[in-house]
């Protein structure tokens, strides 16, 4: 199978028991009827038959797709754990023995394309490169059947073009960063009145530059989305495990030094990575075209969506800057920490209106200066 896929894709590698935050800690797994009897029935050791049994349960409501669970113990770590790290399933019957989810994982694989989430650390490492990200077309085995798509969205056939030409947006390195994001707030609302309008003329001349996309106006002074980035954060901090540890230090840290300058928060961010920018720019472009922004399968406004990924890059900010230690490790941690929350749950579906609450919609775009 042929499809388009981040050109780091093929070097991505598992880092088994090497990972500081393990992509099978705090959450349960989820798979198949199939597979949870396949499971249920393994013939394996004693001892891992054990773990097997603890950590087998059906969900609250199954259904065929969505059967059983692996269940995290009360510490947070999946039963099949093994103390080095590595999982006890995959140490004793091989990969193949593993469910689905957990052989593919951090990969999304959706029709004619494939990616890896943010929210595995080892993906975050990759993205470390002073390039752009650039997207090849490659073959692919892949071990079971992509997703199916499910879009609630008028595109005039040209969702993908759509998303690659709000990456190249994003790419476009003669403005910072903030300034690029913008940017793609003002093009995406000129693309969705082309699409309300059915308008396929409209969207080929965005899409070919024959038409420039609307300017956004200046943004305010640097530091004005704090406080909403702040209650934001507070707000996370009480629906998910994921960055309350990060979350909290930051704030604790602003709390304690008080509000500092652009320049000063730009320093921190150096001490991580001399191209702490370019790094940002790739960790952002690899999540829009993970989350298949902004043609999310959910009925989310464009709008809401661009305020979703605003709230994503000040977030993101905002804990480099505030939970950092000026390691390269600790940005990993909590980048990955905060991706866990953004890509694996409804995000733009409660922080949006978080945001709403606190800000008029003609001042959302102040999240950017955090």
């Amino acid at each position: 199978m042929e499809v388009l896929v981040p050109e780091y894709y093929p070097f991505f590698r598992c880092k088994i028991g090497r990972c500081r935050l393990a992509c099978c800690e705090g959450w349960p797994v989820t798979f198949s009827m199939r597979e949870y009897f396949r499971l249920l029935s393994l013939e394996c050791s004693p001892e891992l038959k054990r773990r097997l049994d603890a950590a087998l349960h059906r969900t609250a409501r199954p259904t065929e797709e969505e059967y059983g669970q692996l269940l995290p113990g009360f510490d947070g770590r999946c039963p099949m754990r093994l103390a080095d790290g590595r999982c006890a399933l995959q140490a004793e019957e091989g990969e193949s023995a593993l469910p689905d989810v957990c052989r593919i994982y951090p990969r999304g694989l959706r029709p004619g394309e494939a990616c890896c989430a943010n929210s595995c650390e080892a993906v975050i490492e990759l993205l470390e490169r002073e390039e752009p990200l650039r997207f090849v077309k490659m073959a692919l085995e892949v071990p079971c059947p992509p997703s199916a798509r499910v879009c609630t969205f008028e595109t005039c056939g040209r969702e993908m073009e759509i998303r690659l030409w709000l990456i190249a947006l994003l790419q476009d390195r003669s403005a910072p960063l903030p300034e690029r994001l913008a940017r793609i707030g003002a093009a995406l609302a000129d693309m969705d009145e082309a699409l309300r309008r059915k308008d396929a003329a409209a969207v080929e001349r965005l899409l070919s530059g024959e038409e420039r996309p609307s300017r956004p106006g200046p943004l305010p002074p640097a530091g004005k989305g704090l406080p909403a980035v702040r209650l934001l954060l507070e707000r996370l901090d009480d629906l998910s495990d994921s960055v309350r540890q990060w979350g909290e230090a930051a704030l604790a840290r602003f709390d304690r030094e008080g509000p500092i300058g652009a320049e000063a928060a730009d320093r921190r961010l150096r001490e991580i990575s001399s191209i702490w920018e370019a790094w940002m720019e790739n960790i952002l472009v690899n999540h829009i075209f993970f989350a298949q922004f902004p043609f999310q399968d959910r009925p989310v406004s464009l709008r809401d969506e661009t305020i979703a990924l605003w709230a994503v890059y000040a977030l993101l900010r905002f804990l480099a800057v505030g939970a950092g230690d000026g390691t390269r490790e600790r940005f990993v941690d909590t980048a990955a920490a905060l991706f866990r929350l953004v890509d694996h749950t409804a995000f733009d579906r409660y922080a949006v209106p978080i945001l709403k609450g606190f800000l008029p919609e003609d001042r959302l775009a102040e999240m950017l200066t955090v």
